[in-house]
């Protein structure tokens, strides 16, 4: 009798078991089962176009109109395709309007302006003291 009480008793608990799986299988949604539900992901297609063309709007003005003659204007070198890369505002100075050229020119410019101020102005140099 002992054997029966054992079989009963397992069976028991795996049916309760089994009873407990589908329950849980039941109430909860299939897309949260294993992983989080996504959540909906806005269109950063829109930002993008904007910025793109709020940056091609401001040199517009500029190649609309304009007679700038640059000093490598219809020389070889404006033809020849690695170098005319880095001198692009040499051959077309429209070109300064864009700030992939403008910035390192600025930077060049500013930079040397400081540095000279600074050699050349005591007071804005550091005080030795201090150091």
């Amino acid at each position: 009798m002992a054997r029966r009480t054992r079989t009963s008793t397992l069976s028991v608990v795996l049916a309760l078991a089994a009873a407990c799986l589908l329950a849980q299988w039941a109430l909860t949604p299939l897309s949260a089962a294993f992983i989080s539900p996504r959540a909906e992901q806005k269109s950063l297609e829109v930002p993008a176009v904007l910025g793109a063309l709020a940056a091609l709007a401001t040199s517009l003005p500029a190649q609309a109109s304009y007679n700038w003659v640059g000093p490598l204007t219809g020389s070889e070198i404006c033809n020849t395709k690695p170098i005319v890369w880095l001198i692009y505002p040499l051959c077309d100075p429209v070109f300064l309007v864009s700030p992939i050229y403008l910035f390192p020119i600025t930077l060049i410019v500013f930079g040397s302006l400081i540095t000279v101020l600074n050699l050349l102005i005591p007071a804005t140099q550091p005080d030795e003291d201090l150091r």
